[in-house]
């Protein structure tokens, strides 16, 4: 009885085997069924890549030949995720009953489940129920009977969802709609990333032959027999020969005049030696038979090893440019002569109203009234010295503000009657060049505040010294600096509210250069005008 049971037991053994043997074997027979049913449809989306004119046309080929393989036709879409905008959008999307949608951030529907777990999804009434309870998909759209999505990857990413669904009681789908699906999805994202990515490249290339064709700039490709292999529209414009007329032909007996190919042959043997750039100024001949003159700009082309290709040749007409400038300069000459003179007369018509103030001056009694005009001729010298400069200068906007204050210097000197021995001066200037609208108002700061010091700083014949520095530094930002060693500017003087006539002026002088005005009082009176 025992070896029966044992015969019995060993008999299921073998029974379970076998019939564990019969299921691999039915689903290798099943999986290589598939496969042949599926291997012509992948074929056909791998070639759709190339035949398809756009990803339109690319979405239509994909959906027909899954339509081939299970029933598809009147319920398919492909939804496309941007990483880059969070959006996802539905490039291709056909449905009995809904409208395709506009692009919209992820929710919570069946896509963006399938897109968030990267798992293929058959959706029954049942199942979708146990989703919604879970709080994991909410209700989007026509309920729908069966809803199939399948994530469509990349070697690195998800980059969206193909779906298919019914919504007929009789239409169902199973594991195998499920697994073939899956199987061809593979495909379809690479077919999808493939297109996308010749598309961006169509769409470059594209807007970089458009730019080319709107640039006022002639652009000319040579190849190494120095013949033109690209003739844009800017190229016809300016020498008149259409891109059919030019395209093959040598620039000899083209565009280039035959007394400047000497030049031309230097300038291309240079090139193909490698030299990284060649530019030129040159008469050229037009179609019509003109001369005009371009300005030439030529790269060469050149392979990873060194060796030229070709030569990219960029130029523009510049005869209108070249006359306007020879215009120019003639203009300039007459110019120059009329700044000259207008500055010969402001400084002569200062010097008149200066004069004036001196025959004037005679006749002042009263003390104050004699300062007061004194200070008057001592500004408008310092304007009137400023026309003198830039009339003996070459340059009529700029001036040498450092030789300007050693001459300024001498003649405030004069003017108060300071003897050296008395005051001292102390110099350390710097060649600052100051264009007119800050000359001016520099010279008047430097009057007013060495006249100050001249005045002010040494009562009843005190010795002293006034330094005076002028400098300036790498970012462009000059320092004039004013310091005497006499009694001081009161402290009662607010610098940031001046009161007196003079520092007012110092105050809206400074402002007026965008300037800051600083005051020590430790030794002495120190002014420094940062500009």
């Amino acid at each position: 009885m025992q070896g029966r049971n044992q015969a019995k037991t060993h008999l299921l053994e073998e029974l379970s085997e076998l019939r564990h043997r019969n299921a691999v074997l039915e689903n290798l027979v099943k999986e290589h069924k598939q496969a042949e049913k599926i291997q012509p449809s992948l074929y056909k989306i791998s070639e759709a890549v190339l035949s398809s004119e756009n990803l339109e046309e690319l979405y239509q080929i994909i959906h027909e030949t899954i339509t081939e393989i299970m029933p598809a036709k009147n319920n398919f879409y492909i939804a496309l995720y941007d990483e880059d905008t969070g959006m996802l959008t539905f490039p291709y999307f056909v449905d009995e009953f809904e409208e395709r949608p506009g692009p919209e951030k992820l929710g919570k529907g069946l896509t963006e489940y399938v897109l968030k777990t990267e798992k293929p999804l058959l959706a029954s009434p049942q199942i979708f129920e146990e989703l919604v309870k879970k709080g994991e998909v909410v209700s989007v759209g026509p309920p729908s009977i069966d809803w199939l999505g399948v994530p469509l990857k990349t070697k690195d990413k998800t980059i969206g969802v193909l779906v298919v669904q019914s919504y007929t009681e009789g239409l169902r789908y199973t594991e195998e709609e499920k697994n073939i699906l899956m199987f061809i999805s593979e495909q379809v994202a690479l077919a999808i990333e493939r297109k996308q990515a010749q598309e961006n490249i169509k769409q470059l290339q594209e807007y970089l032959q458009l730019q080319i064709d709107r640039m006022p700039i002639a652009l000319i490709v040579w190849d190494l027999e120095f013949r033109a292999t690209s003739w844009n529209p800017a190229a016809e414009k300016i020498f008149g020969f259409t891109a059919k007329e030019a395209l093959g032909k040598h620039p000899y007996g083209l565009i280039v005049p035959e007394e400047a190919q000497p030049h031309v042959d230097k300038i291309w043997n240079r090139l193909l030696e490698g030299d990284e750039t060649a530019h030129s100024v040159n008469e050229n001949i037009t179609k019509d038979g003109r001369t005009i003159i371009c300005d030439w700009s030529n790269t060469p082309f050149k392979k990873a090893d060194g060796s030229v290709l070709g030569v990219l040749s960029m130029t523009q007409d510049i005869t209108e440019r070249t006359q306007a400038e020879e215009r120019i300069k003639a203009s300039l000459k007459e110019k120059e002569v009329l700044l000259r003179e207008i500055h010969h007369r402001v400084k002569n018509n200062m010097q008149i109203m200066s004069s004036l103030l001196r025959l004037q001056f005679a006749h002042v009694k009263s003390k104050k009234t004699r300062e007061m005009t004194r200070e008057y001729q001592s500004r408008i010298h310092s304007m009137a010295y400023i026309h003198e400069k830039l009339y003996r200068s070459k340059d009529f906007n700029r001036i040498n503000f450092g030789q300007y204050i050693q001459s300024l210097n001498v003649h405030l000197m004069h003017t108060y009657s300071i003897r050296p021995n008395i005051i001292k001066i102390k110099l350390d200037v710097r060649d600052i060049l100051l264009d007119i609208n800050k000359a001016i108002p520099c010279g008047l700061i430097f009057n007013e505040l060495f006249s100050n010091s001249l005045r002010h700083a040494f009562p009843e014949g005190q010795k002293g010294q006034i330094s005076i520095k002028l400098s300036g530094d790498k970012q462009g930002k000059t320092a004039l600096v004013i310091s005497d060693n006499g009694v001081g500017i009161p402290e009662s003087v607010d610098i940031k509210n001046p009161q007196t006539l003079g520092l007012q002026l110092v105050d809206d002088l400074t402002k007026q250069i965008n300037g800051a005005i600083e005051l020590d009082r430790e030794g002495g009176t120190t002014f420094k005008i940062t500009f």
